[in-house]
């Protein structure tokens, strides 16, 4: 059967033709045949060779039919180590917590009966989105496997190469100018190995900066901030005594910690960015998820699992009361605990500009012990003692043909495609005015550009 690799593929069981034919009218109307193609299954047995045959992206599996049930069709999708994601529904059932025993089962979400348009439409539609992440990851941890069998082959030369010199030696008895010889081979080998080695870190710290950038252009009106937090972590994680490669895990936790807020739709990214500045002591639990998302996207990459751990326990309290595992104390880690306080106190100065860093220090010094680490808030003084505060400068609004020679930008220059111009702070001169409005044309700067007042 020849599809296009580009098109997911969806697997509907259930003994109701009624819902299999609304079921297909929905997802076909709102995703179209070129990027969701619907097959359909009377029975747990049929669903089952059907996907042996199509291998589906997305399964939607009747819990109660007769035969094979919705939770033993999961339980065999796992067993064949099918890289589907199975979302099991059923009506409501007063004795049994279907959404529960679904989950132990393994599937990977629940819908209650009768479905839903939107509640359908939004669990797909996450699925996919998820699933197209998880594409992008899997390529790339098949070029670091890839990269990783290059390596592996280079030392068993290296090891048969020192074989060969050995033998020779006990042989030839070698001069002392074929051991200098010999020596330089294996030091070439080594650098070799070594530039191996760092090209391996190179492309971990790239996947990493393109994780950052993804964030930084679908968070603009938060731009910067992922980096102010790595750069206030990394002082805090210095301050605590941690070792070079903790900091170094701080430090990429800190810049990807939003990572779950861009997988998810846009009113709900706002409201996940929005609740991470407003964490106070009346929440008992978080209602937001973006950590687990973030974790879901990094845990399976290679290198990434620590860095993982750090972003699924940023909202956990020290007194216990947060999520997702209530974790309370030194039971949560290091970099959860630094990386928590570090983000809530930017997002509160970016929130209240007014504020002072003493301030915003005196609110968060009033839930220590609730919900930010003591010790980590005395690092955290020491961090914003040393930065000073920055007195605000005057601003006017004025719009990109009202621009002049002399003016310093107040704040950053983006497109409307969301590219950034020029940073805060420039200088203009006659050559990047020239060079603004050339690029205006092409793509229009429709906000108003601050600048500082002339003193």
């Amino acid at each position: 059967m020849a599809t296009n690799k580009n098109v997911k593929r969806f697997l509907s069981i259930d003994d109701d033709r009624t819902l299999q034919l609304i079921v297909k009218q929905i997802l076909t109307k709102s995703f179209g045949s070129e990027t969701l193609e619907v097959f359909q299954a009377g029975t747990g047995e049929e669903g089952l060779q059907m996907m042996r045959e199509i291998k589906p992206d997305i399964i939607l599996c009747d819990i109660h039919m007769p035969g094979m049930n919705g939770f033993e069709v999961c339980q065999r999708v796992r067993e064949l180590k099918l890289r589907s994601a199975v979302i099991l529904m059923s009506a409501y059932d007063a004795e049994q917590d279907n959404a529960i025993k679904a989950s132990e089962t393994g599937a990977d979400a629940y819908l209650s009966k009768p479905l839903k348009k939107g509640e359908l439409l939004f669990v797909v539609n996450f699925v996919m989105r998820v699933a197209h992440l998880n594409d992008a990851v899997f390529e790339k941890n098949k070029q670091l496997e890839a990269s990783l069998g290059q390596l592996k082959q280079f030392h068993h030369k290296l090891a048969s190469l020192n074989e060969e010199l050995r033998n020779d030696k006990r042989r030839l008895g070698v001069s002392l100018k074929e051991m200098t010889e010999l020596n330089e081979q294996l030091e070439n080998k080594n650098q070799q190995i070594s530039s191996m080695v760092e090209e391996l870190a190179n492309r971990f710290d790239s996947t990493e900066g393109l994780l950052a950038t993804i964030i930084e252009l679908h968070q603009t009106e938060h731009r910067g901030h992922s980096e102010r937090v790595a750069q206030a972590s990394i002082f805090i994680a210095g301050k605590m005594g941690l070792t070079d490669y903790q900091i170094r895990n701080v430090k990429s936790a800190a810049r990807l910690h939003e990572l779950g807020i861009v997988a998810l739709p846009t009113e709900k990214k706002r409201q996940e960015a929005l609740t991470e500045g407003e964490r106070d002591n009346s929440q008992t639990k978080s209602t937001t998820n973006h950590p687990l998302v973030g974790e879901m996207l990094l845990k399976e990459f290679p290198g990434f699992e620590l860095i993982a751990e750090i972003i699924r326990h940023l909202l956990e309290n020290v007194d216990g009361s947060g999520s997702p595992d209530g974790m309370y104390g030194d039971r949560i880690p290091i970099g959860s605990r630094i990386v928590c306080a570090a983000s809530y106190f930017d997002h509160v100065k970016m929130a209240s500009p007014g504020k002072t860093g003493a301030e915003i220090l005196s609110k968060m010094e009033e839930k220590a012990g609730a919900i930010f680490d003591e010790a980590v808030l005395g690092a955290l003084t020491e961090y914003v003692d040393s930065q000073g505060d920055v007195k605000e400068v005057p601003t006017m609004e004025c719009s990109v043909f009202a621009l002049s020679e002399g003016m310093e930008l107040a704040s950053d220059i983006l497109s409307e495609s969301g590219i950034n111009l020029l940073r805060k702070g420039t200088v203009l001169d006659k050559e990047t005015l020239d060079k603004i409005l050339k690029f205006h044309n092409v793509d229009p700067i429709s906000k108003n550009i601050k600048v500082k007042q002339p003193s």
